[in-house]
């Protein structure tokens, strides 16, 4: 329970900060959000979890 609680943190640590850069800057707003941030702590939370090739 403690880990899908710490994943959900970092998660949504990171779009708060990508959306507060983007209330200040349009542009580093913009290149924060581009960058594939999500999916590849997506790809990570599988790979710790030891999901099969396939999922990941």
């Amino acid at each position: 329970m403690g880990w899908l609680i710490t994943k959900y943190l970092i998660t949504a640590t990171v779009i708060v900060a990508a959306s507060e850069l983007a209330k200040r800057s349009d542009k580093l707003g913009a290149l924060i959000v581009a960058l594939p941030t999500v999916t590849i702590l997506t790809m990570i939370w599988l790979y710790l979890e030891k999901q099969p090739s396939d999922k990941i």
